[in-house]
């Protein structure tokens, strides 16, 4: 998913039956699936632990149109869910894509929750709206943590001006990659660069990126 937040609605505990909508961040885990960072003393959190059926809405941020309707959105429904295995992966991972995040540790009572898809709903204009099941959202990334981290330090420490490049000519940090392209942050946020076609495997990985440079300089 491109967006870096979204409107999580979860079934509120002080107004019983009722939905309540909050903005929250996200990324997604080696599945696809939404991770979240929220603090236990938050309303949403709140209402998480006494019912986990939850949705979260993300609408496409498009500068070009003053039509919302007109942008594409998705909306996940499933169970939020505490997250106890691969901990480590999803905190490092998190933290890259929301650095100011970190300094929370040290304060209020804050833990990762996953979204487990139950069906997604897909909307990208007039007449292209339809029902997503999980298995056909979800997309697995081929790096391990080790293998992502390892490709992410390299770009950022070895081909700075790449990833300049690929901005164009934005200094830009590396902050995830998977099978369909890579994320990075900016100055202005999260920008999200997508492969021509997917790749599986470091070296596709060093031949996409190389060629997308080659591609930025002509």
């Amino acid at each position: 998913m491109r967006e870096s937040f979204g409107v999580l609605s979860t079934i509120s505990v002080d107004v019983p039956g009722y939905p309540f909508g909050s903005v929250t961040p996200y990324c997604a885990d080696d599945q696809g699936r939404p991770i979240l960072y929220i603090s236990y003393i938050a309303q949403h959190t709140r209402n998480i632990m006494a019912d986990s059926r939850v949705s979260l809405t993300v609408v496409e941020n498009r500068l070009n149109t003053d039509d919302v309707q007109a942008q594409g959105r998705i909306t996940c429904i499933g169970d939020a869910r505490p997250i106890e295995e691969h901990a480590h992966r999803i905190r490092e991972r998190y933290f890259r894509y929301f650095p100011q995040s970190r300094q929370y540790e040290a304060t209020h009572d804050f833990a990762f929750f996953r979204l487990d898809l139950v069906r997604v709903r897909y909307i990208g204009g007039f007449g292209r709206i339809f029902w997503v099941e999980p298995k056909d959202f979800m997309v697995p990334n081929p790096f391990s943590a080790e293998q992502e981290a390892r490709i992410v330090d390299h770009m950022n420490n070895d081909h700075a001006e790449a990833l300049k490049q690929y901005t164009g000519g934005v200094a830009a940090t590396m902050i995830g990659i998977d099978s369909e392209g890579f994320d990075v942050l900016t100055h202005t946020g999260k920008q999200r660069i997508s492969f021509d076609q997917p790749i599986h495997t470091i070296e596709e990985a060093r031949q996409a990126l190389v060629a997308m440079a080659r591609q930025s300089r002509t």
